[in-house]
């Protein structure tokens, strides 16, 4: 079971006595993500969604693709045993409303997967293995 405790702009999941950081953000207007062929980024997509992950600065990045009325989201989460956390950014301005960005911090010298989904929680995703500092 779990539990979810809201606070403004971070929220904490405790799961069988495990605290989770966490965070969700709306994201604001930005331009495109840096190329996915740059060092320290990895992008993702699925039908309706893209998402990029920059390890300098923890950014990350969200367009929805789809015109079906539904928003697109991008999420980082951790993928080690020596931390627990993750944060998702959300994109609700629709599929003519182009880029948004997030900017969070993470645990660095983490490695992690990166989620592009469209229709948050329920509809289509895809992921890649991210690292939140390169080593």
């Amino acid at each position: 079971m779990r539990a979810l405790i809201v606070v403004p702009a971070m929220a904490a999941a405790i799961t069988a006595g495990t605290v989770t950081a966490a965070s969700a953000a709306t994201g604001v207007p930005s331009g495109p993500p840096p190329s996915a062929s740059d060092p320290g980024v990895w992008c993702v997509s699925t039908s309706g969604a893209k998402a990029c992950f920059a390890e300098y600065g923890d950014r990350v990045w969200v367009k929805d693709t789809k015109k079906n009325g539904a928003s697109a989201a991008a999420t980082i989460k951790d993928d080690s045993s020596s931390s627990n956390w993750y944060r998702e950014c959300f994109n609700r301005r629709g599929a003519d409303g182009g880029w948004v960005r997030c900017n969070f911090n993470v645990p660095e010298y983490n490695k992690g997967v990166l989620w592009a989904v469209n229709k948050p929680f329920v509809g289509n995703s895809a992921s890649t293995t991210i690292w939140t500092s390169i080593i």
